[in-house]
């Protein structure tokens, strides 16, 4: 089968060869049909190495912790090491030693890249009008993701920044050339999202139960809509295309009467909750399968024996503000999602860590990435709480809703439960850290949007603290792309001093 290429020259910020699209041999043809652009678009810009290139967003938030053995360690857990900078909100998160770099950035724009590519040439393709629909409604969405994560990494959330605040360059043209792209504004970026967004939405409208979540859909276009405007506090927009989603798709995969937990290696696991199969709210998978073995393997976290890292990652439990401990006794989450602590306390064979286990077992499955629909509960409970015309019954409806597919014997919250409606959105942003840890960047991009805390990392002996408000809650952007590109101006991010 012959197969479709986009091939990209970066140098290294995204700048396309003369012949990134070019017949060269037997196995690759040029693009003219609206088939053949949908492969493109498929094998191109499907996010499919996402959390591979963004793992050390997740390294950043107070949902991680570094466990110090206190044991000589024959083996150094390079992950751990590599994500040392990013742990410690250094101004450059990448290592002095170069064997750790932020690829994410670049990565996204050839995303975007082939969905520009889509887009310029709907107007010549081969096709139906309907088929060049559904590309275009797919395209947009990539863009409108792509720029999604690019705006809330490397710029000021939208919520607390100014229409003419810098934001990331905006390319959306495929013209071959080596010009070198200045930053947009807030407002140009946000603009175009929402503009692919709402795009996306009307032109997947039309076959509303027809794609897999193999494929960009309906459903996702609806998420990723209802998430963007309630990012940008527009919850009126945020509800409507939330309840669309609802409405055509309302289920949750009960997991309450799950009691066993993953395994550190072996069989005899629950179904993974990422097999979509399995799992009626998983509405899009950015990628299939998994190949990279181990627990710990996909997340980059680890479940080693004390006595062979010096370094052990684990979700952050016991400290301070940890998310293990938000969940209550009957939680299922806690079980289902995390490979358990096991071991004597103090052998050398002890595991201390809780892995992230929720998108990879040992069951054969190696499901990536998802969107799904507990998001959107997720999304309404916040917007209906945070409007300006609260509706606190709508609120815990969606808040219950969800509970009670993941806490065994549970009874449901009502008015009386919150002094007032503060808390209660506080509690909605506690159950979002508890049902999205791990997944996309949720956890960051909420604590960039809700404040910018303080956070405190311990790095063995070492303290680090990420202030309120914080500099560094704005990534830098990677050394090769300000090296090339001197129109791509530098975010402000501090050096991080330890406290002791």
């Amino acid at each position: 089968m012959k197969k479709i290429y986009l091939i990209i020259c970066f140098l290294p910020f995204v700048i396309s060869c003369s012949k990134f699209l070019e017949q060269s041999s037997q196995d690759l043809i040029r693009p003219t049909s609206v088939s053949h652009y949908k492969e493109l678009l498929q094998g191109e810009s499907y996010f499919q190495s996402f959390y591979n290139y963004g793992w050390f967003v997740d390294v950043m938030t107070d949902n991680i912790m570094i466990i110090d053995p206190q044991f000589e360690s024959s083996v150094s857990n390079s992950e751990a090491t590599y994500c040392r900078y990013a742990y410690q909100w250094d101004k450059d998160i990448e290592n002095p030693q170069g064997t750790f770099k932020d690829n994410l950035f670049q990565h996204l724009y050839k995303n975007i890249l082939a969905a520009n590519t889509c887009l310029e040439a709907l107007g010549d393709m081969k096709g139906s009008e309907e088929e060049k629909n559904i590309l275009k409604g797919q395209a947009s969405f990539v863009r409108a993701y792509g720029y999604f994560v690019l705006a809330n990494l490397y710029s000021a959330p939208y919520n607390e920044a100014e229409a003419d605040d810098l934001c990331v360059p905006l390319i959306t043209s495929t013209t071959p050339s080596l010009k070198k792209y200045p930053r947009a504004t807030i407002n140009e970026i946000w603009r175009l999202i929402v503009e692919d967004i709402e795009t996306s939405v009307n032109c997947l409208s039309q076959d509303i139960y027809e794609r897999s979540y193999y494929e960009i859909n309906y459903r996702c276009a609806l998420i990723l809509a209802s998430r963007i405007f309630l990012y940008m506090e527009d919850y009126e927009k945020c509800i409507l295309y939330g309840e669309e989603y609802l409405n055509f798709y309302p289920a949750l995969k009960d997991i309450t009467t799950i009691t066993i937990s993953p395994k550190r290696s072996g069989t005899n696991t629950p179904v993974s909750f990422t097999i979509p199969s399995e799992n009626p709210e998983i509405a899009f998978t950015f990628n299939p399968i998994k190949t990279m073995g181990g627990i710990g393997g996909y997340l980059y976290y680890t479940s080693d024996a004390v006595g062979l890292t010096d370094v052990c990652i684990s979700a952050s439990a016991g400290i301070e503000g940890a998310l293990i401990d938000l969940y209550g006794t009957n939680d299922r989450r806690k079980t289902y999602w995390f490979v358990q602590p096991s071991g004597s306390p103090g052998s050398i064979l002890a595991y201390p860590s809780y892995c992230p286990a929720k998108v990879s077992y040992y069951d054969g499955a190696r499901f990536s990435q998802n969107m799904r629909t507990a998001e959107v509960y997720l999304n309404l409970a916040e917007a209906y709480s945070r409007s300006d015309s609260p509706i606190i019954s709508k609120s815990l409806e969606y808040l219950n809703t969800l509970r009670s597919k993941r806490i065994y014997q549970y009874t449901s919250l009502d008015g009386s439960d919150f002094p007032d409606n503060l808390a209660l959105t506080n509690f909605i942003l506690e159950e979002r850290r508890r049902e999205l840890c791990f997944e996309e960047f949720h956890r960051w991009w909420d604590l960039r949007r809700t404040g910018q805390p303080s956070l405190t990392h311990t790095w063995f002996s070492d303290v680090y603290v990420l202030e309120g408000k914080d500099l560094a809650y704005v990534l830098n952007f990677p050394k090769d792309e300000l090296e090339f590109n001197d129109l791509l101006t530098e975010n402000e991010r501090p050096d991080r001093i330890k406290i002791n």
